[in-house]
This record gives C-alpha cells, structure tokens and sequence, in this order.
C-alpha cells in the first residue's frame, strides 16, 4: 500500500515539516517523488518511520538514529550486527540514568522523612542529606547501613542490616515515622496513663520486630547507638528530647507493670 504525505500525517501523527526534514537529512526518503512535489511512502517506510519514532523516545539522537540505519547490512545473519553497538551504548545511558534517578529518590525520601519526624525544618540536616547525593557508598539506590564489626558478629549484622532505613521503600519506616509523630504529639501536650502505655506498648512491639525479638542485641545496638551518637546523629530528624521520651515511657510502663504484677 502507498500513502501520500497528508496520509501518513493522519496515521503516524508526525508533521509535514518533520518528513521533509527527515528526507533532507536523508534519514527516510519518500519511496516515490513525483515531478510534481508529490511524495509518496510504502509499508517498508512506514515501518522505519515508526521504528525512528520509537527511537526517539528512547533519547536516540537522529545522528545516531542514522547512523543505525546507515549501517545495517541487506540481512543481518551476522552475530555482529552494527545495531548493537549503539544499542548497548544506549543501554547503558538509561542504566545511568536509572541509577541517578534512584539515588535523587533516596535522598528526597531521607528530606521528607527527616522533615516528618521533627516536625520541623532543620536546615543543616537537610544540606547534609543533600551532600549525600554524591556518595560512593549507594548500592542499589540506597546507601546502606553499616556497622563496625569490632563490635557485632557477623550474625548480628546480618540482622542489623534488615533494619527500617531511613529514605527506603520499606513500609516499616512509614509505620515508625508514624509512631514518632504521635510521640512527639504526645510529648508536647501530655498524656494520660493509658495513653503512655499504649505508646509504649507500641514502641516494644515494633522494636522487638526490628531485631526478631532479640533482647540482648536490641540493647547492645542501642548502646552502641547511645555512644556514636554523642559525637554525631545517627538519624537525622530524631533528637535526643523524642528518644529520651521514649525511653521514659517504655521504662515507666515496664516498671508499673511489673510492680502490679508483683503485687
């Protein structure tokens, strides 16, 4: 089949001026021009018409583009095909471009998450989660937690490691910036009993589910925690006025208790 310039228009949706740039350029010739200014395109030019489009909207520059089409043979029975290059040079852009756009994720992530859980702007927290952006440590689009293991076990790691980190997808910190927000509610209007135990309550559960209910860990990275952070924040967002006011309830809670319960 055979379809006009206002044809084709119809059907690709590209402009006239388009198809007259691309025939300049050499990139898809009219397969009949008439001595009128007719142009006329069969199914093969449709076909690589399209193909070109596709390209485009995968950041193929027309250069490159036509290049690709320059250098394909008749067949391409070959292994060595001449797309791949270029195929594969694309690849790898958008790989690029993947990982940028995870990192910038992760960091925007970290910026919301920090601006929830104080509850307010911290200018110096927010540059130093920026200047992260350019860290050697992402993996897979997050930077990862570690810890020194002059003071975990290999085993004990392997549970750190599944911690809720910040600036992640993980549903988990969703759920304790959550918690945070009704604690710092809670520690700025005062809370009845009742209240303070259900926060508490809260609290263990989901720190028990942190560490698979091992007690001795918690505490161990807790103290760990305790002592690093004197000379820097571990968690941007969460300050020493929250953590101690959780402290505060799940030790008040534990000790009325267990009070009651001796009794």
């Amino acid at each position: 089949m055979i379809y006009s310039i206002g044809e084709l228009i119809n059907r690709i949706k590209i402009s006239r001026r388009t198809l007259h740039y691309y025939d300049e350029i050499g990139l898809l010739k009219p397969t009949i021009s008439r001595e009128n200014g007719y142009r006329y395109y069969d199914e093969s030019a449709v076909l690589k018409l399209q193909t070109i489009l596709s390209l485009k909207s995968m950041d193929f520059s027309l250069d490159e583009i036509k290049e690709l089409f320059d250098t394909t043979p008749e067949t391409s029975d070959t292994p060595d095909d001449p797309w791949m290059p270029l195929l594969q040079m694309q690849i790898d852009q958008a790989t690029r471009k993947i990982d940028d756009l995870k990192r910038k994720q992760f960091i925007l992530r970290s910026v919301s998450h920090t601006l929830v859980m104080s509850g307010k702007r911290v200018d110096e927290d927010i540059f130093q989660l920026m200047k992260k952006i350019e860290s050697p440590h992402f993996v897979e689009g997050e930077i990862p937690a570690t810890f020194p293991k002059e003071v975990f076990s290999d085993d004990e790691i392997r549970v750190l490691e599944r911690l809720p980190l910040i600036g992640s997808e993980d549903p988990r910190v969703a759920e304790t910036i959550h918690l945070i927000k009704q604690t710092r509610s809670a520690m700025h209007k005062g809370i009845e009993q009742a209240e303070e135990d259900r926060l508490a309550h809260l609290w263990a559960n989901c720190i028990s589910k942190w560490f698979d209910g091992d007690l001795a860990l918690q505490n161990k990275y807790f103290t760990f925690i305790d002592s690093a952070s004197k000379e820097k924040p571990i968690v941007f967002g969460l300050d020493d006025e929250v953590i101690r006011f959780i402290d505060q309830l799940m030790n008040t809670t534990q000790q009325r208790e267990e009070s009651e319960h001796e009794s």
